[in-house]
């Protein structure tokens, strides 16, 4: 039955991401489409179409959320064997290893505070802000890794004011920011200021070199590069660049959870750059934005060795963002009855950035129901 589904979804994870839904059903009883997403780490259309699936065979109803009907519950235990309903995760970190004590929580306050006043996130640099409970963890856990205090540290691209949180620790020698979106850096500079944490901001676009400046200088690396292995290889490689020569440097990686080819294609670039990863810790990050993943992704401690080399050298100019390696056409229908293609090749990049401007026949900038959604091409990325 479970092939009959996998057959027709073409989920890339198989009989077992099947199995894998019907068993978090099974553990939770009750639950929505966007958490089961979460809690299995598959994308949302994904989970939305296996659920269609099941539910057109019988196995699960919709009653506020996916319920195993009777004949789904006598499936999953009599054929697939399932017993245990409880979670074994730890309820307080959830997984993550780090919880935010209370001498943390005064820096997640300020966190709040700070998160608020992000500019609109630019989709189209697959900008997509994590929560302020986030950055929180982050800075924790290097702090707790032995990367924060004495520390000099990068952070390439940090829309999630990760530097701030870590600098709010008021332990590390140094923290320096390059972000290719001046409005952030502008913000940081601000709070940075403010709080007298003496973050120095980089205005620069990673598809260039590193200034020489920061070249051989840094003992730790923190980046969440585009969700595409160009991406992760460029964003990476420039980590490598600004790390001091040495085994056992860190470099942390917060990257989207992919389907197994996809991660198999980013261990191997990993191995060849000569890191080696020293832990992943699944569903780290929590997202305001990053809606087809589930608002997630997951951290991993990557760390350096004597075979240590960047992949991409000199300046790089191949496609790096997910609207370029994977481009996609929405077409939206204003209230006015008015057709708006959304994409890179069309009237709008982003939906933000429809509702931004409104419909260019009545000026709304709210109400646009989405009618079709289709692949340009699809480009499966090699490493």
């Amino acid at each position: 039955m479970i092939e009959i589904v996998s057959q027709k979804t073409r989920i890339s994870e198989g009989k077992e991401g099947i199995r894998r839904i019907l068993r978090e059903i099974y553990r939770n009883e009750q639950i929505g489409t966007k958490e089961l997403a979460y809690i299995t780490k598959l994308p949302v259309p994904v989970v939305a179409a296996v659920r269609a699936e099941l539910e057109k065979i019988g196995l699960i109803s919709r009653k506020r959320g996916a319920v195993l009907t009777e004949d789904g519950k006598k499936y999953v235990e009599d054929v697939l064997g399932f017993e245990v309903k409880k979670s074994l995760i730890c309820p307080l970190c959830h997984g993550r290893k780090i919880i935010i004590k209370d001498e943390f929580q005064e820096v997640l306050k300020k966190m709040k505070k700070y998160a608020d006043l992000r500019p609109k996130p630019y989709t189209w640099l697959d900008q997509a802000f994590c929560t302020p409970e986030t950055s929180v963890l982050r800075a924790l856990f290097m702090l707790e890794e032995g990367d924060v205090e004495g520390r000099e540290i990068i952070f390439l691209g940090d829309d999630d004011l990760t530097s701030i949180a870590t600098g709010l620790l008021k332990v590390s020698k140094k923290i320096t920011v390059i972000d290719v979106d001046e409005r952030l850096l502008e913000l940081i500079n601000k709070i940075s200021e403010h709080e007298g944490i003496s973050i120095e901001c980089i205005h620069h676009d990673l598809r260039n070199p590193l200034p020489k400046k920061l070249i051989d200088r840094f003992d730790v690396t923190f980046t969440d590069p585009p969700y595409t292995i160009t991406g992760m290889k460029l964003f990476v490689s420039r980590g490598i660049d600004a790390l001091k020569k040495k085994k056992c440097a860190s470099i942390y990686l917060s990257f989207a959870h992919k389907p197994p080819e996809d991660m198999l294609n980013l261990q191997v670039a990993i191995s060849e750059m000569g890191l080696f990863i020293r832990e992943m810790i699944p569903k780290f990050n929590r997202y305001e934005g990053a809606e087809i993943f589930a608002n997630t992704t997951f951290l991993a401690k990557l760390e350096t060795t004597e075979k240590t080399r960047p992949s991409i050298h000199g300046r790089f100019d191949g496609k790096i963002y997910t609207g370029e390696v994977s481009p996609t056409m929405r077409i939206y229908k204003c209230r006015c009855g008015r057709v708006i293609k959304v994409g890179v090749s069309g009237e709008f990049k982003t939906i933000e950035e429809l509702k931004t401007y409104g419909c260019p026949e009545c000026g709304r900038k709210e109400g646009f129901k989405l009618t079709e959604r289709k692949r340009l091409f699809f480009s499966e990325e090699k490493y």
